[in-house]
């Protein structure tokens, strides 16, 4: 994931990934790369989130 990605498409390839990881029928070779993957977007989301609220906490001190 790269900095240009919009926090949407990352969660939305998430949440596709999420669905693959718990499908009962899916083949088991690749859930470990699937699981990494996986918490790489979720702190990659995250991450994302929490500098976006600390920039609107600065914006809003500054209307302050």
């Amino acid at each position: 994931m790269d900095k240009e990605q919009k926090y949407e498409e990352v969660f939305a390839e998430l949440e596709k990934l999420v669905e693959k990881i718990e499908d009962p029928e899916r083949d088991l070779t690749s859930l470990r790369a699937d699981i990494e993957k996986a918490l790489e977007m979720i702190k990659w989301c995250r991450d994302y989130v929490r500098g976006n609220s600390e920039e609107i906490e600065k914006l809003l001190k500054q209307w302050q």
